[in-house]
């Protein structure tokens, strides 16, 4: 029997608990269950500097510090384990710096390396042929395979960079996770935003859109992590209305939270292929969200309202529509639901990311072992 791939995924755990964190645990669980799959992962978790710390100085001296502290943490797995692929997760900006470093260093031990970009801003930058852009193309054509999560993403790629083998795999879910419709009160009047309370997601968009609708007999939980300075600021928006900052939750608590809720809403500027709306489509719950990167993908086919970003009037519109009309909800709900139990359960999609690994390592150039995956995975890049 052949070995198990060795698999080294650089990508951030948690805390905090962001979409990518919980997608790396969701994996990590997943090659735990797999014997042909050893993974270890090599944290690159935000170190060193708040969300809202944006100052350049702070930006790069605590992104210095996570370079070398993830430089030292994969090299340290090249020489230990001596891994079959590696396998990196961006989220661009700085990181992209990141990503170059530990391509060469992928490269000097003769690893293969798979680029997993995460984030939607990538037609904008490639267009603009910012510097983020540059550098991230160079890490582009040398990487073993490129892996994007929307169209938008691929299409640009395939415009402005040169690439080798380029892939569009969704995110996923893990449905074993879900509260069960036993282990919870029933849905109340509540809509639900999760994520970083930040500008960029879209929150200041929000509330501007909750003052301006009747919201009797509802609540607006705000969930995720957000410093008190800018909690202080955004509060005045909704005075008199019911709003809840509840703070950063646990990922099991914000299951549960959001199996309480009737609707979820997500108003970012920008996105990949948000775990947070998988999850609220797996729970069967109406999703409200903006249409960037992979979100009008994911909530296609009658499975969600879309709204164009930085739009407050236009959120309001489709808040107050969702709200007023209960038949809606759970015609939104369902399709949800069914949707992402068909299309990106765990099992499904780590497969793909399985098959992914075996055809750019060495150690399966037969592809013997798993027929299945490597046809989908040829499949995917001649798609």
């Amino acid at each position: 029997m052949n070995r198990p791939l060795r698999v080294a995924l650089v990508s951030p755990l948690p805390p905090p608990q962001g979409g990518i964190a919980r997608w790396t645990r969701m994996i990590d669980g997943a090659a735990r269950d797999a014997d042909a799959v050893d993974l270890v992962v090599v944290d690159i978790a935000l170190r060193g500097r708040s969300i809202h710390q944006t100052r350049l100085f702070r930006r790069v001296a605590a992104g210095a510090i996570q370079i070398a502290r993830s430089s030292w943490s994969l090299a340290w797995e090249m020489v230990r384990r001596r891994p079959d692929v590696v396998h990196v997760n961006t989220s661009g900006h700085l990181g992209t710096v990141r990503d170059l470093v530990l391509l060469q260093m992928s490269r000097a031990f003769g690893v293969p390396f798979v680029y997993h970009i995460r984030f939607g801003r990538v037609p904008q930058i490639a267009a603009g042929n910012r510097k983020e852009w540059r550098l991230m193309r160079r890490v582009i054509a040398r990487a073993a395979a490129v892996v994007v999560l929307d169209e938008r993403t691929e299409r640009a790629i395939r415009t402005y960079a040169d690439h080798g083998p380029l892939l569009r795999i969704p995110n996923c879910i893990d449905t074993s996770t879900l509260p069960q419709p036993s282990d919870h009160e029933a849905p109340r009047k509540r809509v639900l935003f999760a994520g970083w309370v930040i500008p960029a997601k879209g929150v200041e968009d929000l509330l501007s859109a909750w003052s301006g609708i009747d919201t009797s007999g509802w609540e607006l939980v705000v969930a995720g992590p957000c410093e008190s300075g800018y909690l202080r600021r955004i509060r005045p928006l909704v005075d008199g209305h019911a709003v809840r900052f509840p703070g950063e939750l646990g990922g099991q608590d914000l299951l549960e939270l959001m199996a309480t809720c009737e609707v979820f809403v997500l108003p970012s500027h920008s996105e990949g292929f948000p775990n947070a709306i998988l999850e609220a489509m797996a729970l069967g719950r109406a999703v409200i969200a903006t249409d960037v990167g992979a979100v009008g993908d994911m909530l296609s086919d009658g499975c969600g309202v879309v709204v164009p970003p930085r739009e407050p009037d236009r959120l309001a519109t489709a808040l107050a529509a969702v709200m007023g009309d209960p038949a809606c909800r759970v015609r939104l709900g369902e399709r949800a639901r069914a949707k992402a139990a068909d299309e990106y359960a765990l099992p499904v999609v780590f497969d793909r990311y399985e098959g992914l690994w075996r055809r750019v390592s060495r150690i399966d150039d037969s592809a013997s072992a798993d027929t299945g995956a490597s046809s989908a995975v040829t499949q995917d890049v001649v798609g």
